[in-house]
């Protein structure tokens, strides 16, 4: 990823990721306050429901609750 991150950088000529686009910078910036525990609780539940061989509603709906949660988090912000 180091790599692609120097070549976006070279191509468009700024020394960091949107350099242009503070606003968006911004907004990514909080976003990511909210969606990163997102992310990693959904990391902790694809794990018990990988170790799981039954059926287990309710870690399925915790699973739909953070999926709905990161959708949520990223509709502006991609």
């Amino acid at each position: 990823m180091v790599k692609d991150i120097e070549a976006v950088l070279k191509v468009e000529n700024n020394e960091n990721l949107m350099q242009s686009d503070p606003w968006g910078l911004e907004s990514i910036r909080l976003r990511n306050i909210y969606v990163e525990p997102l992310n990693m609780l959904q990391v902790e539940l694809l794990k018990r429901t990988r170790q799981t061989e039954e059926d287990n509603p309710e870690l399925e709906e915790a699973m739909m609750m953070t999926i709905a949660g990161i959708a949520a988090g990223m509709r502006n912000t991609g």
